[in-house]
């Protein structure tokens, strides 16, 4: 990676409005890949948390890597070098996001991991708003708290902080996922599609260790039935290469602030996969919750087309 650091300017400049809204649907496309990771995981059949984190990881690697090839060919290694340090630590943060999400579930519910996700909007907005000189209009602080209301109303009755490991690993996720888009910001200059390549790369070294020093033996820790290495793959080549290719280009056009709260489309589009594929019928307060989710992603989306604040496309 190249040490030299992209220069963003004090001022961005005047978004367009085209521009913004290819944004949008970008962003909007990656949170309906994303969100197939919960149906995904749940149509496998024996494998463990590391072993589909590494499996997936891999196919994530392998899919960005053969994307960069087809794209840059010989200028593929000055590609990675050029993208510098804020697609490496973008990668790192995607990594973080992943691991952290998956280890606060050994402890803690699904609810109280989506309630500390909620904070993710907030910490983008403020870090955008810091170092990126990105303003946070009304109406995005107006929809944040209503995708907030949402999450609330997701997980009425089952949010408990008893377990404190696990809500804090929760909130590292919530923060990873922020970190993550700050840093896609902030090198939107340049190309950032590499910061997928290193997010499969540290995901999978990371899962490589933990399998190698787990007991039973590598056999043992690496085996999995051919239908669940098939999902993995699916999740790593669709669920995140493909979602990450679109997150990554529909961040060149969003603030960070609005990219962070269209993102959170995800928790609503997540259990509707799970209904329609595996018939799980989710709880009418989900239901509930999910729709003031998506209405607060399309006031935003709405609003910040119509929006002429600084927000630079990059």
């Amino acid at each position: 990676m190249s040490l030299r650091r992209q220069a963003v300017p004090a001022l961005a400049a005047v978004p367009d409005s085209a521009a913004y809204r290819q944004g949008v649907l970008l962003v909007v496309l990656a949170t309906c890949f994303f969100s197939l990771s919960g149906v995904l995981v749940r149509l496998t059949e024996a494998a463990g948390s590391w072993q589909i984190i590494f499996y997936r990881s891999l196919a994530l690697t392998g899919t960005m890597l053969a994307l960069l090839a087809i794209h840059y060919r010989h200028r593929l290694v000055a590609a990675i070098r050029e993208a510098g340090w804020d697609a490496l630590l973008a990668g790192a943060a995607s990594s973080g996001t992943l691991v952290l999400f998956i280890l606060s579930l050994e402890t803690i519910t699904v609810a109280n991991a989506l309630f500390m996700s909620g904070i993710a909007p907030f910490v983008t907005a403020l870090l955008g708003r810091m170092f990126l000189k990105e303003p946070i209009p009304v109406i995005t602080w107006v929809a944040m708290i209503m995708a907030m209301a949402g999450i609330l109303v997701m997980v009425e009755g089952a949010v408990s902080f008893d377990r404190l490991v696990g809500n804090l690993l929760a909130l590292g996720s919530a923060i990873c996922f922020a970190l993550m888009s700050f840093f896609l910001r902030r090198g939107r200059q340049g190309d950032m599609l590499p910061a997928s390549l290193a997010s499969g790369v540290i995901s999978s070294l990371l899962a490589l260790v933990v399998l190698l020093g787990s007991a039973g033996g590598i056999g043992a820790s690496f085996a999995v039935t051919g239908r669940d290495l098939a999902l993995c793959v699916t999740m790593g080549v669709v669920q995140l290469g493909l979602g990450m290719v679109c997150y990554t280009r529909g961040a060149r056009h969003m603030p960070a602030a609005q990219l962070q709260l269209v993102a959170m489309a995800e928790l609503a589009l997540s259990p509707l996969w799970v209904w329609l594929v595996v018939a799980e019928v989710p709880p009418p307060a989900v239901l509930l919750g999910g729709m003031l989710i998506l209405a607060a992603t399309f006031v935003q989306a709405i609003a910040g087309s119509w929006s002429r604040q600084p927000a630079g496309t990059g």
